[in-house]
Protein backbone atom coordinates (compact mmCIF):
# COMPACT_ATOMS: atom_id res chain seq x y z
CA UNK A 1 0.00 0.00 0.00
CA UNK A 2 1.10 3.45 -0.53
CA UNK A 3 -0.13 4.78 2.52
CA UNK A 4 -0.27 3.64 6.62
CA UNK A 5 -3.23 1.57 7.53
CA UNK A 6 -5.81 3.01 9.65
CA UNK A 7 -4.58 6.89 8.57
CA UNK A 8 -7.49 9.00 6.57
CA UNK A 9 -5.94 9.46 3.25
CA UNK A 10 -6.47 12.74 1.21
CA UNK A 11 -7.17 12.18 -2.57
CA UNK A 12 -5.93 15.70 -3.40
CA UNK A 13 -2.86 15.44 -2.00
CA UNK A 14 -1.90 11.48 -2.51
CA UNK A 15 -1.04 10.85 1.13
CA UNK A 16 -2.31 10.15 4.90
CA UNK A 17 -3.29 13.10 6.56
CA UNK A 18 -1.68 12.10 9.76
CA UNK A 19 1.34 11.52 8.10
CA UNK A 20 1.30 15.01 6.20
CA UNK A 21 0.89 17.23 8.89
CA UNK A 22 4.75 15.30 10.85
CA UNK A 23 6.60 15.38 7.80
CA UNK A 24 5.91 19.18 7.26
CA UNK A 25 6.68 20.02 11.12
CA UNK A 26 9.96 17.70 10.96
CA UNK A 27 10.53 19.75 7.29
CA UNK A 28 10.04 23.03 9.37
CA UNK A 29 12.67 21.88 12.48
CA UNK A 30 15.22 20.77 9.76
CA UNK A 31 15.03 23.92 7.94
CA UNK A 32 15.38 25.69 11.28
CA UNK A 33 18.68 23.27 12.12
CA UNK A 34 19.90 24.31 8.57
CA UNK A 35 19.29 28.58 9.31
CA UNK A 36 21.27 28.04 12.46
CA UNK A 37 24.31 26.03 11.19
CA UNK A 38 24.81 28.47 8.57
CA UNK A 39 24.52 31.24 10.97
CA UNK A 40 26.89 29.69 12.71
CA UNK A 41 29.50 29.07 9.91
CA UNK A 42 29.49 32.68 9.07
CA UNK A 43 31.86 34.95 10.48
CA UNK A 44 30.68 38.25 12.55
CA UNK A 45 33.12 41.42 12.01
CA UNK A 46 34.98 42.13 15.67
CA UNK A 47 33.44 45.03 17.85
CA UNK A 48 35.28 47.17 20.24
CA UNK A 49 34.60 46.41 23.79
CA UNK A 50 32.44 49.20 25.48
CA UNK A 51 35.56 50.41 27.33
CA UNK A 52 37.30 50.93 24.12
CA UNK A 53 34.54 52.29 22.50
CA UNK A 54 34.40 55.05 25.37
CA UNK A 55 38.06 55.65 25.03
CA UNK A 56 37.45 56.00 20.91
CA UNK A 57 34.98 58.45 21.66
CA UNK A 58 37.06 60.59 24.31
CA UNK A 59 39.49 61.59 21.68
CA UNK A 60 39.23 65.11 20.70
CA UNK A 61 38.67 65.57 16.75
CA UNK A 62 40.16 68.81 16.45
CA UNK A 63 43.77 69.68 15.32
CA UNK A 64 45.64 70.16 18.68
CA UNK A 65 47.67 73.88 18.41
CA UNK A 66 49.46 75.58 21.92
CA UNK A 67 46.04 77.77 21.94
CA UNK A 68 45.48 77.44 25.44
CA UNK A 69 49.34 78.97 26.64
CA UNK A 70 49.11 81.47 23.69
CA UNK A 71 45.51 82.51 25.00
CA UNK A 72 47.01 83.05 28.52
CA UNK A 73 49.89 84.62 27.33
CA UNK A 74 50.69 86.95 23.76
CA UNK A 75 46.87 86.25 22.92
CA UNK A 76 45.33 87.19 26.29
CA UNK A 77 43.58 90.19 24.79
CA UNK A 78 42.09 88.43 21.98
CA UNK A 79 38.45 87.78 22.23
CA UNK A 80 36.83 84.34 23.01
CA UNK A 81 33.27 83.14 21.89
CA UNK A 82 30.55 83.94 24.52
CA UNK A 83 30.34 80.95 25.72
CA UNK A 84 34.00 79.92 26.33
CA UNK A 85 34.52 83.97 28.20
CA UNK A 86 31.37 82.83 30.74
CA UNK A 87 33.87 79.88 31.18
CA UNK A 88 37.10 81.62 31.31
CA UNK A 89 35.54 83.70 33.66
CA UNK A 90 35.84 80.64 36.21
CA UNK A 91 38.34 78.01 35.64
CA UNK A 92 40.50 80.88 33.76
CA UNK A 93 41.01 81.63 29.67
CA UNK A 94 43.63 78.85 29.49
CA UNK A 95 41.44 75.73 30.88
CA UNK A 96 38.38 77.43 29.40
CA UNK A 97 40.40 76.77 25.60
CA UNK A 98 41.94 73.73 26.76
CA UNK A 99 38.33 72.16 27.00
CA UNK A 100 37.35 73.29 23.18
CA UNK A 101 40.45 71.72 22.48
CA UNK A 102 39.46 68.49 24.19
CA UNK A 103 35.98 68.27 23.00
CA UNK A 104 35.29 66.30 20.09
CA UNK A 105 32.90 67.93 17.39
CA UNK A 106 29.15 67.07 17.62
CA UNK A 107 26.46 66.83 15.22
CA UNK A 108 26.82 68.76 11.59
CA UNK A 109 28.28 71.74 13.04
CA UNK A 110 31.70 70.84 13.05
CA UNK A 111 32.74 74.18 14.78
CA UNK A 112 31.02 73.67 17.16
CA UNK A 113 31.16 71.21 20.37
CA UNK A 114 28.73 70.34 23.04
CA UNK A 115 30.25 69.41 27.42
CA UNK A 116 28.47 67.82 29.69
CA UNK A 117 29.19 68.82 33.22
CA UNK A 118 28.27 66.38 35.73
CA UNK A 119 27.05 68.09 39.46
CA UNK A 120 29.00 65.75 41.09
CA UNK A 121 33.05 65.79 39.60
CA UNK A 122 34.93 62.73 40.08
CA UNK A 123 38.40 62.40 39.93
CA UNK A 124 38.91 60.37 36.91
CA UNK A 125 36.53 62.10 34.97
CA UNK A 126 37.82 63.83 31.39
CA UNK A 127 36.96 67.19 32.26
CA UNK A 128 39.53 67.00 35.45
CA UNK A 129 41.95 65.16 33.04
CA UNK A 130 41.89 68.28 30.44
CA UNK A 131 42.24 70.78 33.29
CA UNK A 132 42.49 69.77 36.70
CA UNK A 133 39.89 68.60 39.40
CA UNK A 134 39.86 71.91 41.16
CA UNK A 135 38.98 73.81 38.48
CA UNK A 136 36.93 70.78 36.85
CA UNK A 137 35.10 71.43 40.67
CA UNK A 138 34.52 74.90 40.07
CA UNK A 139 32.79 74.11 36.49
CA UNK A 140 30.66 71.73 38.18
CA UNK A 141 29.38 74.09 40.96
CA UNK A 142 28.78 76.96 37.99
CA UNK A 143 27.62 74.52 35.06
CA UNK A 144 26.73 71.49 37.22
CA UNK A 145 24.34 69.29 35.00
CA UNK A 146 24.16 71.27 31.96
CA UNK A 147 25.43 70.85 28.37
CA UNK A 148 27.48 73.62 27.47
CA UNK A 149 28.38 74.83 23.78
CA UNK A 150 31.99 75.65 23.21
CA UNK A 151 32.59 77.00 19.67
CA UNK A 152 35.65 76.37 17.94
CA UNK A 153 37.75 79.79 19.09
CA UNK A 154 38.20 80.39 15.24
CA UNK A 155 39.39 84.33 15.99
CA UNK A 156 41.78 83.00 18.60
CA UNK A 157 43.34 80.26 15.79
CA UNK A 158 43.61 82.93 13.43
CA UNK A 159 45.60 85.25 15.81
CA UNK A 160 47.72 82.24 16.64
CA UNK A 161 48.89 81.50 13.21
CA UNK A 162 49.15 85.40 12.01
CA UNK A 163 51.55 86.09 15.42
CA UNK A 164 53.65 82.52 14.25
CA UNK A 165 53.79 83.97 10.77
CA UNK A 166 54.52 87.24 12.05
CA UNK A 167 57.34 85.48 14.59
CA UNK A 168 58.75 83.47 11.46
CA UNK A 169 58.44 86.47 9.16
CA UNK A 170 60.48 89.14 11.71
CA UNK A 171 62.85 86.23 12.09
CA UNK A 172 63.95 86.09 7.88
CA UNK A 173 61.97 83.02 6.84
CA UNK A 174 60.73 83.39 3.46
CA UNK A 175 57.02 82.55 3.04
CA UNK A 176 57.30 79.28 0.79
CA UNK A 177 59.71 78.10 4.28
CA UNK A 178 56.90 79.80 6.42
CA UNK A 179 53.99 77.76 4.32
CA UNK A 180 56.21 74.71 4.79
CA UNK A 181 56.37 75.28 8.42
CA UNK A 182 52.94 76.06 9.07
CA UNK A 183 51.84 72.94 6.48
CA UNK A 184 49.33 75.70 4.09
CA UNK A 185 49.84 77.35 0.78
CA UNK A 186 51.67 80.28 0.02
CA UNK A 187 48.19 82.22 -0.39
CA UNK A 188 47.16 81.50 3.48
CA UNK A 189 50.58 82.60 4.42
CA UNK A 190 50.11 85.90 2.67
CA UNK A 191 46.36 85.92 3.97
CA UNK A 192 47.89 85.83 7.12
CA UNK A 193 50.89 88.44 6.47
CA UNK A 194 48.50 91.31 5.63
CA UNK A 195 46.97 90.75 9.10
CA UNK A 196 50.22 91.52 10.88
CA UNK A 197 49.13 95.21 11.00
CA UNK A 198 45.63 94.44 12.55
CA UNK A 199 46.86 91.73 14.29
CA UNK A 200 50.61 93.24 16.23
CA UNK A 201 49.07 95.75 18.48
CA UNK A 202 46.30 93.59 19.66
CA UNK A 203 49.08 90.91 20.51
CA UNK A 204 51.20 91.33 23.99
Amino acid sequence: MGFEQGLPFDEEQGAPVGKEAELQAEILKLRGLLEQAGRAGRSHPDRPAPKAMAQQLALPDVVRLPLAEFAEGRGQRVPLPESVEEIAEVIGRGNAVRLVEGTRASGKRRWRRSLYVPKEMPEDHRIASMVGLDAATRLSFSHGNCIIELPSCHGLRKAYLTDHTMRLNDGGATTAEIARELGVELKTVNSLLDLADYWRPRLK
